[in-house]
Formats: structure tokens, C-alpha cells, sequence
């Protein structure tokens, strides 16, 4: 496989990840609790933390199953592999679509209830980098049910690159993935009230989850088209 072809197919999955919402979530819940407790300055490094935590728990599952790849599966995963990657991301565009959020005018998700409340409690009481980066990584955990087959195949087209690539093709899956999370810091440090991001998701549901059913299906196509056939 050509690099172009790999990097093309770590966007698509990068993107899809990026329209998943629960750690972006997290990160407003995180800006709006802060922002009412700590100075602006104390709230940039809590966010920045935070988003620093889901981003190292998603480099070190990629990492790691790329090692497994490389040590026990060979250089590339098998087309049976492959093909199921492809149905996990159908599978997983019809709960976007069908279950991902809960009904009303309102951007909770189908989680387990008290998990849900621990996210919100936690981010409420984070009043630390230490206590923001671990939040970070449970909301990077928490989407691991719906992120896992992305990580197998961004693992795999890494192997596949070229190996002075391969560093350059992680922390461009990196950078895609937390576009809607710096997107947010950017917009916030502008002067723009976090309440008005989270009223933009309210109003915009229905796009949010046609985006993400889109680069699920985008990302399927994509893989049956040129990785499997």
C-alpha cells in the first residue's frame, strides 16, 4: 500500500473519531464547572491537561496494538481482519444514528447512568492538572467501545507507511482527533462563552449525528474499496 493511501485512510478514521462526542463533552462540562470557580488562566491549564489525557491514552492504544500487530500478527492485518474492521464501523454508524444520544433537547449520551454522573461530578470537582489528565483519560477510555476497531486499523496503515513516515503518520491521526477539542479551546480563549458551544450542540444534534453516521460509512467505503477489494 502507497503512503498516500495509508495517510488517506488515518484521516478518515482520525475523522471519525473526532465526531465522536463524549470526551469533547467532558471538556465543556470541564470549562463550564472551572470557569465558575478559578481564574481564566487556572482554567486554560485544566483543559489543556485534560485534553492532553485523552490524547496519550489514544497514542498508547494505537502504539500498543501496533506492537501486537508487528510481534504476533505480522506486518498487516489479515483481510478477515480487515473486513471485520469494516463491519464494526457499519455497526457502529447505525448506534450513531439510532442510539447514541438520548431523546430531548439535550446532547446526553447512552451511557451507563452512573457512570454518566461520575463524568459530571468529576468534572465539577477537578480542581488540578493531575485530577483534569485523568479525566482526560477516562473519557478516552469510555469511547474505547466505539474508537477500538479505528485504533486497529490506524495501527495497521501505520506498519504499512514508510518507516521514517510512521511518527508523522501518528501524530497526524493525533492532530485530526483533537481538532474538535482545540477548536473549542480556540474558541473559548476569544472570548466566547462555553455556553454558547453547548447551545450550538443542542440546536445542531441532528447534524452532529448525521456527521458522524457519515465518517463511519465515509471510512467503510473507503476500506472496502481499496483494503479489501
Amino acid at each position: 500500500m502507497s503512503d498516500l493511501l495509508c495517510f488517506a485512510t488515518i484521516a478518515l478514521a482520525g475523522f471519525a473519531q473526532a465526531s465522536l462526542q463524549l470526551s469533547f463533552g467532558g471538556l465543556i462540562l470541564l470549562y463550564h464547572a472551572s470557569m465558575g470557580q478559578h481564574r481564566r488562566k487556572k482554567t486554560r491549564r485544566l483543559t489543556r491537561a485534560y485534553v492532553l489525557g485523552a490524547l496519550i491514552i489514544t497514542m498508547l492504544a494505537v502504539s500498543g496494538i501496533a506492537f501486537w500487530i508487528s510481534q504476533f500478527a505480522g506486518q498487516a492485518l489479515t483481510l478477515e481482519a480487515t473486513m471485520i474492521c469494516v463491519g464494526v464501523f457499519l455497526a457502529t454508524a447505525a448506534v450513531m444514528w439510532l442510539l447514541y444520544y438520548r431523546r430531548g433537547r439535550n446532547t446526553e449520551l447512552w451511557l451507563p447512568r452512573s457512570f454518566s454522573r461520575f463524568i459530571n461530578r468529576r468534572a465539577k470537582a477537578t480542581n488540578d492538572q493531575i485530577e483534569a489528565f485523568s479525566l482526560g483519560t477516562l473519557s478516552a477510555f469510555a469511547e474505547m467501545p466505539m474508537s477500538l476497531a479505528i485504533f486497529f486499523v490506524v495501527a495497521n496503515c501505520i506498519l504499512t507507511t514508510s518507516a521514517e513516515l510512521q511518527i508523522v503518520a501518528l501524530l497526524f491521526y493525533l492532530l485530526i482527533v483533537a481538532l474538535p477539542m482545540l477548536t473549542l479551546k480556540f474558541y473559548v480563549r476569544n472570548g466566547n462563552s462555553v455556553v454558547t458551544a453547548q447551545q450550538w450542540r443542542v440546536k445542531h444534534k441532528l447534524f452532529t449525528r448525521f456527521v458522524s453516521c457519515a465518517s463511519f460509512i465515509t471510512l467503510s467505503a473507503f476500506m472496502l474499496a481499496f483494503w479489501v477489494y
